[in-house]
């Protein structure tokens, strides 16, 4: 048998014809003098797929993070881990972009916020320490505690806006992970 023979348009369509006509591979492979995977590679050039993944890429996990992503995929009904990472990877562009500026900007915002009545909060405990200290009765005025009631609630506010923020980014990385991922379920049909 000849190797790397180039096989004519004609000869092509004659594979493939008498592939549909049930002739093995191995016939084939013989009568027109290639090997048997030039006969599926002929075969499935002529249906359009895709060519094999031709990189392969080792990593060291801790039994931790594959048990890890094992469970996230189990949660999905997918067992064919070569393929999900196969289609993570695919939308790495997506899943790994960086973090929404409408994030970003509210976090400065309430970074600000925070230090400016953090710095009066500061202020108001310096006072009542420096009175301490001297002997002198505590300065503690309906201001300082109205200050520090707004302060608090401040912080209530930020943390339940984070919290929703978080969540919604979460939710959108979650919808793009289960778009990469879909059809792999081991109960969906092949897409």
């Amino acid at each position: 048998m000849r190797h790397h023979r180039k096989l004519t348009e004609e000869e092509r369509r004659q594979i493939i014809e008498a592939r549909a006509e049930g002739t093995s591979a191995a016939v084939l492979a013989h009568r027109f003098g290639v090997s048997p995977r030039t006969i599926y590679n002929t075969l499935s050039r002529a249906k359009g797929t895709r060519p094999r993944p031709t990189k392969t890429i080792s990593m060291r996990l801790s039994a931790r993070q594959l048990a890890g992503f094992q469970a996230a995929l189990v949660r999905r009904g997918i067992t064919d881990q070569p393929a999900a990472l196969r289609r993570l990877m695919e939308a790495a562009d997506i899943l790994l972009r960086p973090v929404d500026q409408v994030v970003l900007d509210h976090l400065q915002a309430w970074g600000a916020q925070v230090a400016t009545e953090g710095a009066a909060v500061n202020h108001i405990a310096r006072k009542l320490n420096e009175a301490k200290l001297r002997g002198r009765p505590l300065p503690f005025t309906e201001d300082d505690m109205t200050m520090i009631r707004t302060f608090a609630g401040g912080l209530v506010e930020f943390a339940e806006a984070f919290r929703s923020l978080w969540e919604a980014q979460l939710a959108a990385k979650t919808r793009e992970v289960d778009k990469a991922l879909e059809g792999l379920a081991a109960d969906a049909p092949e897409p």
